[in-house]
């Protein structure tokens, strides 16, 4: 258990920091390249993940395969060569989505943006750049995956802080003192996206275990031997990213480059606190993995309880004071009036479905652990099967309000219906106790504390004090949620016993 707190407290220490980089540095892009600009790094925001459509469901396949690897010895080999194999099939894609950036970029800036200042010149140059960033990310995933599933995550971790520090203390004097900022902000991301990914290739392949003297080798038969696996993997990747990128794919189409950015800066806020989630979920899906691969059913239900009620306390207390203070905090984030105005519906609308797709994690995590992914499968297919024509209608009479309503309302459908599925089908009889201890308590909780704190401030919130404000309310609310949690509850006790 040693292993898995490090774990834990190194993907929470590496996302934060990555999520603070990620939201502290935006009112300075917008101040120096304009809203309309941002549109444009929005808009890519967007279709990155997409990227991950071409995966094949590899990247989840290497997780699994090393998380199975540290439960049992004598297959260092052929570990590296799966690495190698793998690791082939991702750069040989990679160089066609390179080629295919540049021959697209034209049509992507005619047919899809729409800008009342910003040079076509600019813009395209904007979209092949970037597109090269996405496309050399893009095999990060893979390495990344391999990583996690080797437990080496505070390795990890302390690499991708360098990175994102660099990313975004770069960006930041790029555009400041460049005559051109935009474009030297993308050409700042392009070199980032070179460095990480050189960074965690060299990194993964030190680590590995085995005879370095052994060459590891191209294996077809490995890409047979996990093709079920990936080819599952994939097909949910390709209906989880439409399902959470449909809304912004739609709405850059039909908004103006200037509204599209303030939708893009609500989903901002709400992607980094998808940086939350990841920690827990990568933490605890290679232990699950090793205990389904034992047959030790007991020990996976205790620690897949344990795993949903870190999650609830990481993802229930934030997501409940930034619905309550939304407008608040964007006002203290971005000193512009208009701004928070505009995006605080927005903001507390989307963070309520992106809080219950957060706790989703643990049960996507149940089916990796198995092996099995058909469920997912379905309900993804007739989620988005609903959603891509009700986005379509909504969005275009309705805009980004009733987008937002959209997502967050077949959100919670979806995620009732993957979790009822996923108890009855793995583990029986234990919904009840994920509704009401892992789940439903600390959403209580956090509800009253955090309604009761909303209630009685009745006070300016507005600069430091005002952020001292907001912070202590999630304090108390994030201690009040641990205090009835059992499984924080447990370390409450046990960290506070020598005080008492």
């Amino acid at each position: 258990m040693s292993s898995l707190r490090s774990n834990i407290v190194a993907n929470y220490a590496g996302k934060i920091w990555a999520a603070i980089i990620n939201i502290a540095f935006v009112p300075l892009y917008i101040k120096y390249i304009g809203i309309e600009a941002y549109g444009v790094i929005g808009a890519f925001a967007a279709i990155q993940p997409l990227m991950t459509i071409l995966d094949m469901g590899l990247s989840p396949s290497i997780n699994r395969e090393m998380a199975c690897f540290t439960a049992v010895t004598g297959k260092e080999q052929q570990i590296r060569d799966m690495v190698r194999t793998l690791e082939i099939v991702y750069w040989a894609v990679a160089i066609v989505l390179c080629i295919g950036v540049l021959l697209l970029s034209p049509i992507i800036v005619s047919k899809w943006f729409h800008s009342a200042s910003l040079p076509v010149e600019t813009i395209n140059y904007a979209v092949v750049i970037m597109g090269l960033s996405i496309v050399l990310q893009w095999p990060v995933g893979f390495y990344t995956g391999a990583l996690m599933g080797l437990q080496k995550q505070v390795l990890f971790n302390v690499l991708n802080t360098l990175i994102w520090t660099m990313r975004g203390a770069g960006s930041v004097i790029a555009v400041i003192v460049s005559h051109d900022p935009i474009r030297a902000f993308f050409n700042w991301q392009l070199f980032m996206s070179v460095a990480n990914v050189g960074t965690i290739a060299v990194a993964l392949w030190c680590v590995l275990p085995g005879n370095w003297r052994c060459a590891p080798k191209f294996k077809p038969s490995t890409l047979i031997s996990v093709w079920r696996f990936a080819a599952g993997m994939s097909a949910v990747s390709i209906l989880i990213i439409l399902f959470n990128q449909l809304d912004k794919i739609v709405l850059s189409k039909q908004l103006s480059l200037a509204d599209f950015g303030y939708y893009s800066l609500v989903w901002q806020v709400v992607g980094s606190l998808f940086m939350l989630y990841y920690p827990i979920y990568s933490a605890f899906l290679p232990l699950m993995t090793q205990l389904v691969a034992q047959k030790d059913l007991d020990a996976f239900k205790v620690v897949y309880h344990k795993a949903n009620q870190f999650m609830s306390i990481a993802v229930i207390p934030v997501s409940v004071i930034i619905i309550l203070f939304s407008n608040e905090i964007l006002l203290l984030w971005t000193n512009n009036p208009l701004t928070s105005e505009r995006c605080s519906p927005l903001l507390s609308i989307l963070l309520i479905g992106a809080a219950f797709n957060g706790m989703l994690c643990m049960q996507y995590a149940v089916s990796q652990a198995f092996g099995k992914t058909k469920h997912l499968v379905y309900v993804y297919f007739f989620s988005v099967l609903v959603y891509a024509p009700t986005m379509l209608i909504i969005a275009k009479h309705y805009g980004m309000l009733g987008a937002s309503i959209a997502y967050t309302f077949i959100s919670l459908i979806q995620d009732y219906i993957i979790v009822r599925v996923t108890h009855s089908y793995f583990i029986p009889f234990e919904h009840n106790k994920w509704l009401t201890r892992d789940f439903g308590l600390p959403l209580l909780i956090s509800l009253v504390v955090g309604g009761f704190a909303k209630y009685v401030i009745s006070w300016e919130i507005y600069g430091f004090s005002g952020a001292v404000t907001i912070f202590a309310c999630y304090v108390v609310t994030l201690l009040a949620a641990s205090a009835v949690t059992p499984s924080t509850k447990m370390l409450i006790k046990k960290y506070t016993r020598g005080y008492a």
